[in-house]
């Protein structure tokens, strides 16, 4: 007897389980302000990735010069200035070197291009370093359609 009401409770409860149907009557109503933040929030990741924790973006520049000679830093930076007009030259002094770097990239492929037509220019040797670097709004805007 104890078999045959186990076995009915078990049939039922199964049976039960399989009874839902597929087609329920929920109509979802949701607002369209709700897509257009999650776009604005995509966009925002996508840039995010780029940047450091205070909003700067990361990147590579191209250490060109190390040296302690003034005279030297400033000649070539305006070598490099009237070779390569449509990248930045970026001099700075970390006593007691002068530091001269060129360009702003945000992928290390395309500061490596760029490197080696530098490297027939500089024949101590230039080097791909990670840096802070300046991007300009409409070049931020590929970064969100990428």
């Amino acid at each position: 007897m104890k078999r045959i009401l186990f076995s009915l409770i078990l049939l039922l409860t199964t049976a039960a389980a399989f009874a839902q149907d597929d087609s329920s009557g929920i109509i979802v109503h949701k607002d369209n302000r709700i897509e257009t933040l999650l776009k604005k929030q995509a966009d925002i990741n996508r840039v995010a990735v780029f940047k450091t924790s205070n909003g700067q973006y990361k990147g590579y520049r191209i250490m060109v010069l190390n040296t302690n000679d003034r005279e030297l830093a400033y000649k070539t930076k305006g070598q490099l200035l009237s070779r390569f007009p449509d990248n930045a030259v970026y001099m700075s002094y970390q006593a007691p070197f002068f530091k001269l770097k060129i360009g702003d990239f945000i992928k290390r492929d395309d500061a490596d291009d760029l490197r080696k037509q530098l490297a027939s220019m500089m024949p101590k040797g230039v080097f791909v370093v990670p840096d802070i670097i300046t991007v300009k709004p409409e070049d931020e805007k590929k970064f969100i359609q990428e």
